[in-house]
Formats: structure tokens, sequence, C-alpha cells
């Protein structure tokens, strides 16, 4: 099975207990109920908030957490720059700038030896996420371009 894009059904909601993720960010909190899931590897990718205010550059930094087999992770993710609409080949660059587990930074322990495996499952949410996820647009491919800033501890 692949990523999908999809609306998170209810039962998942309760399962992931994705409420209770909603309030551990403290401005932009999305009380989104979409979802980019690959449910035969139990990973979901979530977009959970976006800075404010008119700067593109701030406005362009979005938090997201990522289910990765047990473990949930939070990033935030700087969308670089992006192009693509209907009936066109899409594309975006990504900058992963932090990962957070528990509330302190970086990967846990167990994860370290799976780091490549998480950054290259991360790359394949975010091609089929395309940008919107389930309001993305009917692109005839989509590419994504993932950066690791050098300040991020992995």
């Amino acid at each position: 099975m692949t990523f999908i894009n999809e609306f998170t059904p209810p039962e998942d909601v309760e399962k992931y207990g994705l409420k209770q993720i909603d309030k551990k960010f403290e401005f932009g909190t999305t009380s989104t109920r979409q979802w980019t899931i690959n449910r035969e590897r139990d990973i979901y990718l979530r977009h959970v908030a976006r800075a404010g205010g008119s700067d593109i550059e701030v406005r362009n930094q979005l938090k997201w957490t990522f289910y990765w087999k047990g473990h949930e992770l939070s990033m935030r993710l700087d969308l670089l720059d992006g192009s693509g609409g209907d009936g066109e080949p899409g594309w975006s660059h990504w900058r992963l700038v932090l990962v957070w587990f528990n509330g302190g930074n970086g990967l846990p322990e167990p994860l370290k030896p799976h780091r490549r495996e998480i950054l290259a499952d991360l790359k394949d949410a975010l091609t089929t996420y395309q940008g919107a996820g389930v309001y993305s647009g009917n692109y005839t491919s989509y590419s994504v371009t993932l950066d690791v800033d050098s300040e991020c501890e992995l």
C-alpha cells in the first residue's frame, strides 16, 4: 500500500489521539481532519499549524506531526518554493528545520538507526500530500525536493 490523502475517519481521530495532539501547538492550531497516511506501514503525515502574519517567509513555516511506526514526531518544515496547476506537473521544495520528540530535539535513540528510512518516508508522504492533501489539484505528476537544514538534529 502507498500513501493516500484522505479525511481522517472519526475512529482514527480517537485511535491516534489527534485532538490531544492539536492542543500541543500554541499558535496557529488547526483542527484539520485530513492527513496523508500509509495504513499498511502505520505512518501518517499531518499538518497541524502555520505561523501567522503576512511575511511570506514566516507564513511558510509549517508544523507537522509525522507518526512513524508507533512514534509521534513533531517537526517544522519550511516550504521554500513550489509550482504547478491542474493538468500540469507540480513540485514543491521543502526544508526540514526541526524535529522534536517528547520535548527534546532530534530523533529518539531507537529511531536514529532508521534516519534514512524516516526521511525517505517523509519525502514519499510529502509527494503524495502535493502541497494541499485532499485539496490538491489534479497534477499530471508531482515531485518533492526535501533538504535537511544544517542545524536540524537527527
